[in-house]
């Protein structure tokens, strides 16, 4: 049954909690919440849980949880009973038969006399639609704390037990294997003392036959559950549209779900992405286990027998240090965005939907014999985009080499971006020449000049001697994987720095020069110079300059705008939207389907984040380095990336 995480904020620090919440709090959108539960609904599922976090504090939960109750869901609700008033109440006005929380109940010292108050208030006021959850981190916990508050309140008898299964970085508490027959061992006493009030329990996964004695499950089972068989994929849609298997291998795989028809198609890809690491099991004795052998038992939580396998796995975490700036600055919300033929509409449309966020929409100059790094578009629609206004607009003039000496087509260039400037009101320009940009400076003094990335601009000296002359810079895009450079082109050039986030150039590409020369020289669309080498190594293309909108994260504090990529490619109305939308709101996307270039990636394929982290921060010389090889042959970080 999968999970609908809506948001990863929460009122509570649980040691053992399993969530990563490195990404800090993050919102899932009411409409893309809409989007997931209608594909819940087409994967013919009947309840929904919402997760979190805390799923309460999600700003429009009430919202939300209209949304799946008019979909004719059954909702279920995981809650540390922490919960907002208006939250509380709309889910005490819902259907009970159809609306239930599980409180997930802290028990002994681990629940604060202030944290008591408000769980208890919840508690009351839910009653019988509530039930409550203990999560199992150690052996000795006050189990007989969770039936005494079930019957204080009222609450429905079951009582989910659920094991604190470990994460990957092993940054939370958990569970160890050493203890597990010892916890069977009191969950067995327990129930043995409140079995005869009616009680029942609900076993979550990662439970193995060996911890219990005798029938103890089938007795005390609220439902039909084999343990050691139960595990997922479940799987968990996060946020940012992304989903993983669970939440203790969040880390081994994040599959964007956009293009996936339902979550059964999704399941079964999560499943294929694991079905390597259900080998060892969590105790050596696993693999002599007739249970196992037989079919009957999986060998308890993947994460743990990974664990148990490979003491390195946790290594990943020391890997993925990002610079300091990055922990503290916000997100950028400022786009440069192409022009394509569309109508005006469409734009308005655009500023409708994501106001702020688009700083411009730029497009290329109408000057005879000046190239602008792509080939010639269509641009029927522009002058009545211009004379509506309805969006701000820039010019882009930035041939890899200008065609002429300067004085002989810098003053045609300069008079044009007035004329722009004058009629239309396009305040702001992207230029590939410092002298070009001198000129215009003293020409159009109010014109906001960006430093293309054709500038080719790599270094700190370059970035210093471009202040005063530009306003902001696009670094060059081989840059991209190189978040140290990056940081230190921004110190230099003490002005906000724009990441071209979708361009599909590889970053050491040997033919880019020739390849924008020839787009620009006006001989139509001239193929991939680089195809050849990609069809005999197609890893390289994950050495290309492109960032996916789910990734977004790794560069703040370093990115103060971004640039989006597609006059070419992005050319289709919805895609556009779609493209657009993903990076504006950071929720995921394939890589194939980003609108980039020639070399691109051109298939889908899984970059979960830890991967990400680990392109960027690599030692970048693929000679001796095997990540990109592996993750293009579908290969997971815990099988060994060197």
């Amino acid at each position: 049954m999968p999970n609908l995480v809506i948001t990863t904020s929460c009122n509570r620090a649980c040691g053992y909690c399993f969530t990563d919440r490195r990404a800090g709090d993050r919102n899932m959108a009411a409409q893309d919440a809409a989007e997931v539960l209608d594909m819940f609904r087409v994967s013919g599922l009947k309840q929904v849980r919402l997760l979190g976090g805390e799923p309460t504090l999600h700003p429009e939960f009430t919202v939300i949880l209209e949304q799946a109750l008019n979909r004719d869901f059954e909702v279920l609700i995981f809650s540390n009973g922490l919960m907002p008033p208006g939250a509380l109440e709309a889910i005490a006005r819902a259907p009970e038969r159809r609306c239930r929380v599980m409180l997930n109940l802290p028990v002994g010292p681990d629940r604060s006399p202030d944290e008591d108050k408000f769980l208890s208030a919840a508690a009351a006021r839910l009653g019988p639609r509530a039930s409550v959850g203990v999560n199992l981190y150690a052996p000795g916990m006050a189990l007989s704390d969770a039936s005494e508050f079930v019957k204080r309140y009222g609450l429905a008898r079951v009582i989910r037990v659920g094991l604190a299964h470990p994460r990957l970085d092993r940054a939370n508490r958990y569970l160890h294997p050493r203890h597990y027959r010892r916890v069977g061992e009191e969950l067995e006493q327990w129930f043995d003392a409140v079995g005869p009030e009616g009680f029942r329990l609900s076993f979550d996964c990662g439970f193995v036959p060996c911890m219990f004695s005798g029938q103890f499950v089938e007795s005390a089972a609220a439902e039909p559950v084999e343990p050691g068989i139960c595990c997922g994929p479940i799987p968990d849609v996060l946020p940012d549209l992304s989903s993983v298997h669970c939440f203790p291998l969040a880390e081994l795989d994040q599959l964007p779900i956009s293009g996936i028809g339902t979550i059964q198609e999704l399941g079964k890809m999560h499943q294929a992405r694991v079905r390597a690491f259900r080998r060892p099991g969590v105790f050596p004795e696993c693999a002599a286990c007739e249970l196992r052998r037989q079919a009957q038992c999986h060998g308890g939580c993947i994460s743990a027998a990974m664990l148990r396998s490979r003491s390195s796995v946790g290594s990943q975490r020391a890997v993925a240090v990002l610079p300091e700036a990055r922990k503290v600055a916000p997100a950028p919300k400022a786009w440069a965005i192409p022009f394509v033929d569309l109508p005006v509409d469409f734009w308005q449309s655009l500023v409708a939907d994501h106001g702020s966020a688009i700083r411009e929409v730029y497009f290329p100059a109408a000057i005879d014999g000046l190239g602008s790094g792509r080939p010639p578009q269509p641009q029927q629609n522009l002058r009545a985009l211009l004379a509506e206004r309805a969006i701000p607009m820039s010019v882009l003039v930035n041939p890899m080499v200008l065609p002429q000496p300067l004085e002989a087509i810098g003053p045609r260039i300069a008079d044009e971006l007035l004329r722009l400037y004058e009629m239309y009101g396009v305040a702001a320009a992207t230029l590939s020449d410092v002298r070009l940009a001198e000129l215009v400076r003293r020409r159009v003094p109010a014109m906001r000049l960006a430093a293309s990335c054709l500038l080719d601009v790599t270094e700190p000296g370059q970035a210093r001697s471009l202040r005063g002359v530009f306003d902001v810079l696009v670094p060059a895009t081989r840059l991209v994987r190189f978040p140290e450079r990056i940081e230190a082109l921004g110190r230099a050039f003490g002005g906000p720095l724009r990441l071209l986030v979708n361009e599909g150039c590889l970053t050491g590409c040997l033919d880019r020069k020739q390849h924008f020369y020839e787009m620009a020289a006006g001989g139509g669309f001239p193929k991939s110079l680089c195809g050849e080498r990609l069809s005999r190594e197609p890893w390289l293309r994950l050495t290309g300059a492109w960032i996916l909108p789910q990734h977004l994260g790794c560069y703040d504090g370093l990115a103060d705008e971004y640039k989006l990529a597609g006059r070419v490619t992005l050319c289709e109305a919805e895609l556009y939207r779609k493209v657009l939308k993903a990076y504006v709101r950071r929720t995921a996307l394939w890589p194939h389907e980003i609108g980039g270039g020639p070399a691109s990636v051109l298939e889908r394929l899984s970059v979960p984040s830890a991967q990400f982290l680990q392109l960027l921060l690599c030692s970048h010389v693929c000679q001796d380095c095997s990540i990109c090889r592996r993750i293009a042959a579908g290969r997971l970080p815990e099988e060994g990336i060197a």
